[in-house]
């Protein structure tokens, strides 16, 4: 019999848990289904005051750690009803929980998810691995991004030199067989974190629908000027970032410094070129040895978006569904398929993506 491992999945744009069932073999990932759960605007509005609260110790998130534990018991139930599969079928469950905050640059770094994994356990009897980037900042890593280790795994056999970018609330990079280095990888800054901000709080709208907001905007050249000064864009890798730090205080700086009142909708088509701008400044450094260009993640149904990044590099940006993974998908296979390496107790060595030291063993199981 088959092991059958569920990923779930909610990233930094906070709009939906991404749940798959699947399971691996020798030719790679099997997706026996997939469901999607939309998270509710009340708890929706709790995670992202979580997310752009100042102090993290004054923070009460037990409630809404709870709420976000039994969405993802939903979408995990959900699920087993439309695959027809009983909860003693499933090997394991790897959640990667709810990003609130990610602080691997402080005197004390840390990362922490909601969406309790004891609770998980309990309601659905399935053991449960979560919590997989503590051991790796305790190694002294970044903690993210762990995606780097997956597209290697299921990708680099198929194509050699290989980008693939995630564009999520953050835009982060794996680069494979590339400078005679199997894989390395790191955040690149904005994905979609500022545009659905900014979006969300002039329109009430959760995203930009295929970027045509942006399109009827023009990109404001200061304002794009004064965000790409912003130090994390120069750091050298390894790093990693979240929105709990590009956010619309971050945002609203820039703004401030501008001198002007820019109307919305070029404030829009102007995030819109920085998190092209950001991908493009990474994908240049390489571009020459590089063969293919994935993407996967909910920015590649910004089609405004990836047009912008394929005039900047001049080349033509491929789906990851060519590679045989949908690419909404992309994030939750990648850790159903962490909690079965947790379970065979898989050490990593990340020295390359997120700058830990030593062989790292991902993941605390429930």
């Amino acid at each position: 019999m088959k092991d059958i491992f569920i990923g779930l999945m909610s990233g930094t744009s906070v709009d939906k848990v991404d749940a798959v069932a699947v399971y691996f073999d020798e030719k790679g990932v099997n997706l026996i289904g997939s469901h999607l759960e939309e998270i509710p605007n009340e708890i929706k509005k709790e995670i992202l005051e979580l997310v752009s609260a100042e102090n993290i110790k004054s923070l009460d998130f037990s409630k809404t750690d709870i709420k976000v534990a039994e969405l993802f018991v939903l979408a995990i139930n959900n699920l087993l009803k439309k695959t027809s599969l009983s909860h003693d079928q499933i090997k394991a469950i790897g959640s990667h929980g709810q990003t609130i905050k990610h602080s691997p640059f402080g005197k004390e770094p840390f990362s922490l998810q909601i969406g309790n994994p004891e609770l998980i356990k309990e309601l659905t009897q399935i053991k449960t691995i979560s919590n997989f980037r503590k051991a790796d900042i305790d190694a002294g890593g970044q903690g993210a991004p762990l995606a780097p280790l997956f597209h290697k795994e299921i990708f680099s056999h198929k194509e050699s030199k290989t980008a693939v970018i995630n564009i999520g609330g953050i835009s982060n990079v794996t680069f494979l067989n590339i400078e005679d280095r199997k894989v390395f990888g790191y955040d690149i800054g904005p994905g979609n974190c500022l545009m659905d901000s900014w979006i969300r709080k002039t329109k009430k709208l959760d995203f930009d629908n295929k970027g045509l907001w942006a399109q009827q905007g023009g990109s404001i050249p200061e304002l794009v000027q004064l965000m790409l000064k912003e130090k994390f864009f120069n750091q050298h890798h390894p790093k990693s970032t979240g929105p709990d730090y590009f956010n619309l205080e971050w945002l609203n700086e820039k703004i401030v410094s501008l001198g002007s009142v820019p109307k919305n909708e070029d404030v829009q088509a102007s995030l819109l070129e920085l998190t092209a701008e950001i991908i493009y400044r990474e994908l240049k450094k390489y571009l020459n040895s590089i063969s293919k260009i994935f993407v996967c993640g909910g920015g590649i149904h910004n089609s405004f978006l990836i047009s912008t990044i394929e005039k900047k590099i001049g080349k033509q940006i491929l789906s990851s569904l060519e590679l045989g993974v949908d690419p909404d998908l992309m994030e939750a296979i990648c850790f159903a398929w962490l909690a079965k390496e947790r379970l065979i107790n898989n050490y990593f060595n990340l020295s390359e993506i997120t700058g830990s030291k030593g062989q790292i063993l991902l993941g605390e199981i429930s």
